[in-house]
């Protein structure tokens, strides 16, 4: 036995194209003990190769089972059906086999990066200074939207599996998975967080102050950039550099979106919990600055209060990935230091993270040595029969 528990992150393609019983089966013989299932996914092109080289295409937004709208209350953004699997079976095929053979599902949901449900809702999106509709991202703080998250998380944990692994419940960047994406320009982070900060009418109502005139502020900023070269290149983005640029005004506007996502999260958490159901928090912030150890110091831009999620989530399971064992070890320690919930950790023993297997040998060992002993590994759908091998060298 292995004193480390591990799920592999897994698109239902896997499902697809061999049978429940074969998959589990070889997952379990590779020292796997679970996965975390792709039921709700963005669009994406994929080279796969754990059933041979396959490329393909995920279609954005997209519900991998078909959605119960009973669970979903007046008000709430409803998946479409074209957006949904015709029936159940993938699922139920799954969940019974992996209860046959004691193996753990969680369903792995991406909740607000949903252009299916942001083009037909646009009112919906994230929506900036100049009224530019991100119709890739859905609005946290928008009612419908909201009303959305908690529906299909009710929807999720009743299906009968052990907890919900969250992504993207949250706010996003300026350039954030969109194919062919064009900025001709040369641009700082400044801008690009100030372009991208939603003032859609949910946001501007959920803030206390003149969201007006902070809005006219903002835009105002960036047309300097549009008539001429950004003037904060080089420069770090910070709360003190834009209260420099906008006032405390908006310190303050930035606190209370992170209070209403806050809220969010006590709604969908109270949703899985109501049926026994754990929930896990997939963070995202190791990904906003690579080569750091305190990202959690940037959680902020996306509308994310580490100290109050913490409190409210099951698991904390940030993305680690990092090229070496001492990175991963100070960036799990972090984790360790600054939030309250019990720290879990994501591992890619893939490019561009790993290159051979002594390399992720040691990155467990370094997670291990923090007790941290849920470790998780994202992708298997694009795995070589090697990286299981060396999954299960790592975590024997």
């Amino acid at each position: 036995m292995t004193s480390v528990k591990s799920n592999a992150f897994t698109l239902p393609y896997t499902f697809f194209r061999e049978p429940a019983a074969k998959v589990i089966s070889d997952l379990k013989q590779s020292g796997l003990s679970g996965i975390n299932l792709a039921l709700n996914y963005h669009a994406s092109r994929d080279f796969l190769l754990r059933q041979g080289p396959q490329l393909e295409y995920l279609s954005d937004g997209f519900h991998y089972y078909k959605v119960d709208k009973s669970n979903y209350e007046s008000g709430a953004l409803i998946p479409a059906d074209f957006d949904q699997l015709p029936s159940n079976q993938l699922l139920e095929n799954v969940l019974a086999e992996a209860k046959r053979q004691e193996f753990e599902v969680n369903a792995w949901a991406v909740y607000m990066h949903n252009s299916a449900i942001g083009m037909h809702h646009p009112d919906a999106t994230v929506t900036n200074v100049f009224g530019n509709k991100f119709l890739s991202e859905l609005c946290p703080i928008n009612k419908s939207v909201q009303a959305y998250a908690v529906g299909m998380t009710k929807d999720l944990a009743r299906r009968g599996v052990a907890a919900i692994m969250a992504e993207s419940i949250h706010f996003h960047g300026a350039r954030h998975g969109e194919h062919h994406e064009r900025f001709f320009m040369e641009l700082s982070p400044i801008f690009e967080f100030l372009f991208s900060l939603c003032f859609c009418q949910g946001c501007k109502s959920n803030f206390s102050g003149d969201a007006e005139s902070l809005a006219e502020k903002v835009k105002a900023k960036l047309n300097i950039v549009f008539n001429d070269k950004d003037p904060w290149l080089g420069k770090n983005l910070s709360k003190d550099l834009l209260a420099d640029l906008l006032g405390e005004e908006i310190l303050q506007y930035l606190t209370a979106r992170e209070d209403a996502v806050s809220v969010l999260y006590e709604k969908v958490v109270a949703a899985a919990h109501s049926v026994g159901v754990k929930f896990k928090y997939e963070d995202q912030s190791p990904l906003l600055d690579t080569n750091s150890s305190k990202t959690l110091d940037r959680s902020w831009e996306l509308g994310i209060n580490n100290q109050k999620i913490s409190k409210i989530v099951d698991i904390y399971e940030p993305l680690v990935y990092r090229t070496t064992a001492d990175g991963v070890a100070s960036l799990a320690t972090s984790y360790l230091r600054e939030t309250s919930a019990p720290v879990s950790a994501i591992l890619r023993p893939t490019y561009p993270d790993c290159t051979d297997q002594d390399n992720l040998i040691k990155k467990v060992e370094a997670l291990k040595s923090l007790e941290i002993k849920n470790i998780d590994f994202y992708l298997l759908d694009t795995f070589r029969p090697r990286d299981l091998t060396w999954i299960k060298k790592a975590i024997a």
